[in-house]
């Protein structure tokens, strides 16, 4: 809200029109009024308030400004002096000691952002500068002022393109923050021209660097951009580019990029490769030769298809024979060993009746020869006790067997020698 009275002297008599009676004007609250007598001198009333107004008097309210809490009041006084109000405050246009009022929004910064102020000594006349960090309400005193930053800027409906001077503003952002950019003309060694599309993401690191070294940041990094990218292309035919544009991404490839970024207190985190494009003509011829490479390729991967079914199928036959053949094994391994087992069992079995058998039969015969031994034993003795008895035991026994079971005769000649007679 800008308004400027310009003040001259007292109205002339010639200009003035003489009341025939005097007035009453009624200065209400809130409100300032100026009284003019016929001499020049003024006078200011303040409401609320009555007056008498004379015949030779010229009265007028003056113009009011309020500001608030968010606004501040720049007063160019008539002695040249300029004065700063903060808000909330309420000024009124004295038009013999003001040229001017104006109520102004206080600058609100954010914590990401940063205002360059400069201001004159009033001693010296030297100017200095100073960096004003947010969060924070600045108001600039009467002998400060703001620096306007004119960069590069993108177009409305094409924010890839850039124009000098269509960036304006007096706020600087300390955040990392990106922009797009299209390289044009860059010629791949087979003379194919192509835009090359990449976003550049950046920081600001040091706000005094940048102010000392450079206008135009966003200039320097298309500058710097255009000439890497022209580079790298010259150095690939157009194929060759298409096979290697991914390592548009990779930072090893902006080295004039980043070189003037930190001379100017910027740092390049990221270049994002976005596309390219070419002519009608070789797009067309591109996208018949990407066609081609297609079918082809459409071609190759369907007989691989088809070549690793056969491969598979002969495979899982394979595997299955396989399988077949180790369960026939594996079922005449286990009937091999049932068989054996059976067989162990079934000789452990034999040999265990063989044993018990011969047990058996072992005891029968030791208790047979026990019996025998003892009848023997009782025969002895009977036979003892007879002779004890003067019995003649030959005879005894001859009667005890009178025909014998074996009767041996045996006949010698006078040169026979001793004989021996073996059961």
């Amino acid at each position: 809200h800008t308004q400027t009275i310009c003040v001259g002297c007292a109205p002339k008599t010639r200009d003035i029109q003489l009341p025939s009676i005097m007035v009453f004007k009624t200065v209400r609250d809130g409100e300032r009024a100026q009284i003019i007598g016929s001499t020049g001198s003024a006078r200011l009333v303040d409401g609320p308030s009555r007056i008498y107004v004379g015949p030779l008097e010229h009265f007028s309210k003056l113009s009011r400004y309020s500001a608030t809490q968010k606004q501040y009041i720049r007063v160019q006084r008539s002695d040249g002096n300029i004065e700063h109000i903060p808000g909330p405050a309420v000024v009124f246009l004295d038009p013999i000691h003001m040229d001017s009022v104006e109520v102004k929004e206080i600058i609100s910064l954010d914590a990401d952002e940063v205002l360059v102020v400069y201001r004159r000594e009033q001693t010296t006349g030297a100017v200095q500068r100073r960096v004003h960090r947010g969060p924070s309400l600045f108001v600039p005193s009467a002998d400060e002022w703001l620096h306007s930053f004119v960069w590069h800027g993108g177009e409305a409906k094409n924010k890839a393109h850039k124009i000098p001077g269509a960036l304006k503003f007096t706020r600087l952002k300390v955040i990392p923050d990106q922009f797009y950019y299209n390289v044009e003309a860059a010629r791949t060694k087979d003379d194919a021209l192509l835009t090359v599309k990449v976003m550049i993401f950046f920081e600001l690191r040091d706000v005094e660097m940048m102010l000392n070294q450079t206008t135009d940041p966003i200039g320097d990094f298309i500058n710097a951009v255009e000439a890497d990218t022209i580079a790298f292309t010259s150095q690939l035919t157009y194929e060759e580019f298409i096979e290697n544009s991914g390592k548009l991404n990779s930072l090893e490839n902006y080295s004039q990029l980043q070189e003037r970024a930190k001379a100017i207190g910027y740092e390049i985190s990221k270049v994002v490769f976005r596309g390219y494009h070419a002519t009608s003509r070789l797009q067309a011829l591109h996208d018949h030769a990407v066609e081609w490479r297609t079918s082809m390729k459409v071609k190759m991967e369907s007989e691989e298809k088809e070549q690793d079914l056969t491969d598979s199928k002969l495979l899982n036959e394979q595997q299955r024979n396989l399988l077949q053949q180790s369960l026939e094994l594996e079922k005449k391994k286990h009937m091999f060993t049932l068989q054996q087992e059976q067989l162990v069992h079934k000789l452990k079995l034999e040999e265990e009746e063989h044993l018990e058998k011969l047990g058996r039969d072992k005891s029968k015969k030791l208790s047979e020869l026990e019996a025998e031994k003892k009848l023997q034993e009782e025969q002895l003795a009977h036979l003892e006790e007879l002779k004890k008895l003067g019995v003649d035991l030959t005879k005894y026994l001859l009667s005890q067997n009178p025909k014998p079971d074996q009767v041996l005769r045996v006949v010698t000649t006078g040169t026979t020698g001793p004989i021996h007679v073996h059961p």
